[in-house]
């Protein structure tokens, strides 16, 4: 892997020598390195990331649209992760024509044809960001927790004034449940890895929440809500803690996913990522829903955010917890069905495993819905609404 990591550095202008790389486990589909350099007396870490084609079909256009809210969050004073431009060129990030065996040129910047499968090279997508020095913290830290919800409700509100034609191709919602069902049942007819037949509980449970789960995807394709600019991947390891005591100095990262979207589901997710309790096994897990971190994770964003949310985006805040958690687990087992060809793994079950885990949690959320409700109606009562 150095050898390439060298070759992308220095099509970034980075001269130096490596002293080391690691992989970052966090992520679930692109592969991204910590790289460590020496140049002369000066260390410096890199982020270095190649975007995984199966999940991103658009690559060019993804990597603009981030350079335009970094940009943004920028100009605001808010701290984000700054990406490099590639040489001279510009660009901030690199179109790479690489070889089967090796390296053949580089785009820095201009345009090439995508690689298919029987030809001697592909076009692979990279790009270099600052590195920003973290430490350790646990979501089990209630002050942590209202630290992450904070960042994200500061991050949709810094971007509500951003005009939403600075984006391109975000016209399709990252979160449309609807379709995410819609994609699970084709790929259990299809059965291309002959899986389909040990899943049938697992297909069976998510239909009976397919109608609930979907309704706020389909109101909001409808037009009921405001479009906004919004994450899309609000999980905890998307939030870097620059300090270990409050305020913790929380800064959003990774904008692969930033697009068009109802703002709901970043409170959602932000929820579905941290505010679990996990029992029983790899196999047969049990979920429940923390009604206390529910309610610091309502009060952090709503603290942010108050001022520009609509009531009737309030009200869907409980529900869109529900159908991002049964949304997942549908992600995780289409994925599983198809050949675990968008999700990183491990080891061969872990997309199912965790469809699994998620159904659980979506179907514990579902038998509490009347109090999450009742936690965001009085949370959201001690803020005031434009």
């Amino acid at each position: 892997m150095r050898w390439i990591t060298e070759t992308i550095l220095r099509r970034y202008g980075i001269a130096g020598s490596i002293l080391s790389e690691e992989e970052l486990r966090g992520g679930n589909v692109n592969r991204t390195y910590c790289v460590y350099v020496r140049d002369g007396r000066r260390q410096t870490r890199y982020l270095v990331q190649k975007l995984n084609p199966e999940a991103v079909r658009q690559p060019r256009v993804m990597l603009r649209n981030m350079v335009v809210v970094t940009d943004h969050l920028l100009r605001k004073g808010i701290r984000t992760a700054k990406l490099y431009p590639v040489g001279v060129s510009g660009e901030r990030f690199l179109e790479l024509r690489r070889h089967a065996h090796g390296m053949h040129g580089a785009g820095d910047g201009a345009t090439h044809s995508a690689g298919t499968s029987g030809s001697a090279f592909v076009t692979e997508y990279w790009r270099v960001e600052e590195y920003l020095e973290a430490v350790d913290v646990s979501p089990e830290d209630n002050d942590v927790l209202l630290a992450m919800a904070r960042a994200f409700g500061q991050f949709d509100a810094a971007l509500a004034d951003m005009p939403r034609n600075r984006l391109q191709g975000t016209g399709q919602g990252f979160h449309d449940t609807h379709l995410r069902f819609r994609q699970l049942w084709k790929a259990a007819e299809e059965d291309v890895c002959g899986r389909t037949a040990e899943v049938r509980a697992e297909l069976a449970s998510l239909k009976m929440l397919e109608e609930e789960a979907c309704e706020v995807s389909l109101r909001y394709a409808a037009g009921e809500f405001p479009v906004r600019i919004t994450h899309n991947d609000t999980k905890f390891n998307n939030v870097l803690f620059t300090d270990a005591k409050p305020p913790y100095g929380a800064i959003v990262i990774d904008f692969d996913t930033v697009m068009e979207g109802l703002i709901a589901y970043d409170f959602a997710d932000s929820v579905r990522s941290t505010a679990k309790k996990v029992g029983g096994d790899a196999d047969t897990p049990t979920a429940q829903i923390d009604l206390e971190k529910f309610r610091i994770i309502a009060e952090g964003y709503l603290a942010e955010t108050g001022d520009i949310l609509t009531a009737e985006e309030i009200a869907v805040m409980a529900p869109c917890t529900l159908a991002v958690t049964a949304e997942l687990a549908a992600r995780y087992l289409t994925d599983f069905l198809a050949g675990d060809r968008y999700f990183k793994i491990e080891e061969p079950l872990q997309n199912l495993r965790k469809a699994r885990l998620n159904l659980a949690f979506a179907q514990d959320i579902r038998g509490r819905m009347e109090k999450l409700q009742s936690i965001v109606a009085e949370t959201a009562g001690r803020f005031r609404f434009g």
